[in-house]
């Protein structure tokens, strides 16, 4: 009786949630009836207060969606994004791929999707409809770039976070493990996307207007260095690169929450004049994050731990500690079907990680990366194509172009590279 009627409770969750109900309200009250269910409410309520303290989670997130508030203050990611849209100016048949790219590579920078397509949009999309190019092939773009799955690489984004947390693994080996899946699917997706919109098969016309922008002034070109400025420091402290042992205090590496404020220091020094602005903004960003990111988290724990009271995680753990195709693909569709509905990537990938991975990584931790990676790019990928998305919704309002619209033309791109990256998954794991 337990059984049946938790699942009853997540399939009433699961039907709000496609009712565009408020995610974070759904996941409580899931966690909260689940709890109840099993005569522990009280635990769902010391799950909130943890995590609304975990620092682990707050610091990392919080301070890299900070920074992504000081590259906006300073104009650096509009610089960024200049500078790489300048090859495709003159040649049509590149704006899709690198206006993709473009707004990939921003958004390893910058964290926030919606972010990401109000620095890109404002650039890309009139100089795709100059070139002839349909409204809806131009935010179809914006949105595939800018929220292909680009943060995933960033380790300050809250599904990585979460990944490295819940299975203990170093976050080098955490990147390692995202790497190839998640170039594999974006570059699938983006290759069929620009195949099925070609301009030779759309008939687009020479552009009727000049493409050019006004051109980044040389003084400011090194701008375009500070977004991926913390990511250099990261790495370049990651143990066996540039030091098999880097100095103390550093010895495992560079810690997220260190390389960002170091970086907005940076910032500070070299754009002086807008030191009270970017300061401003960078506490603004991190407010901006526990309200939009750790606010999903802390919802998404309550619910794992009333799925947890009533034994749903231990049966979830067992499925997947089976391994094969058929763990690998479950873990692509309930994180991904989730994010459809919800218009959220994160609190789909993150609870999937915190209900699997604690319990997988003492029997197989390579195999708990690898679902947690696959939870996170189904996500990412599933909320690129939720009608209720806000990147989604905020891309259409550049152009005017309905949503269902844009879901329609990134779903196939999409769903192709879904199946790269599970068969990256799958072939390695052999």
């Amino acid at each position: 009786m337990q059984f049946t009627a938790s699942l009853i409770i997540i399939a009433l969750a699961i039907y709000f949630l496609a009712k565009q109900a408020e995610v974070r309200l759904t996941l409580f009250a899931a966690g909260l009836a689940l709890a109840t269910l099993a005569l522990k409410p009280l635990v769902v309520f010391d799950v909130f207060l943890a995590e609304m303290g975990n620092g682990k989670t707050i610091g990392p997130i919080c301070s890299a969606m900070g920074y992504a508030f000081v590259l906006k203050a300073t104009g650096s990611d509009r610089v960024m994004v200049q500078l790489f849209l300048a090859p495709a100016r003159k040649a049509r048949w590149l704006l899709i791929p690198v206006g993709c790219i473009t707004g990939f590579v921003a958004n390893i920078a910058i964290t926030s999707q919606t972010a990401v397509a109000a620095a890109v949009g404002p650039i890309l999309v009139p100089l795709m409809l100059a070139a002839g190019y349909a409204p809806v092939v131009a935010i179809a773009t914006l949105v595939l770039g800018c929220s292909g799955g680009g943060s995933l690489y960033n380790p300050g984004d809250a599904d990585l976070v979460a990944i490295h947390e819940f299975s203990q693994a170093p976050m080098k080996m955490a990147l390692g493990a995202m790497l190839w899946p998640l170039l594999g699917g974006f570059t699938t997706a983006v290759g069929v996307f620009a195949f099925l919109n070609r301009p030779s098969k759309l008939g687009v016309a020479a552009p009727s207007v000049s493409t050019e922008e006004a051109s980044v002034p040389v003084g400011q070109r090194w701008k375009a260095l500070l977004p991926p400025l913390p990511l250099i420091l990261i790495f370049a402290l990651m143990p066996g690169v540039l030091f098999s042992t880097p100095p103390a205090p550093f010895a495992k590496g560079l810690p997220v929450l260190h390389a960002m404020i170091l970086s907005t220091m940076v910032v500070l020094v070299l754009c002086r004049r807008e030191v009270l602005s970017s300061v401003k903004a960078f506490f603004e960003g991190m407010g901006y994050a526990y309200a939009h990111v750790i606010s999903l988290i802390v919802t998404a724990s309550c619910f794992i731990a009333g799925m947890t009271e009533v034994g749903l995680t231990e049966r979830l753990v067992r499925f997947a500690a089976v391994g094969g195709w058929a763990s690998k693909l479950a873990a692509m569709f309930f994180p991904g079907a989730l994010a459809v509905l919800s218009g959220s990537g994160i609190g789909p990938s993150v609870a999937f990680s915190k209900a699997v991975l604690p319990s997988l990584r003492q029997i197989d931790l390579t195999g708990a990366l690898d679902l947690g990676v696959l939870a996170a790019i189904a996500a990412t990928f599933g909320r690129t194509m939720s009608p209720v998305a806000a990147v989604v919704i905020f891309s259409a309002t550049l152009a005017n172009v309905p949503v269902a619209k844009i879901v329609r033309t990134t779903a196939l791109p999409l769903f192709a590279g879904s199946g790269v990256a599970l068969l990256i998954v799958l072939l390695r794991s052999r």
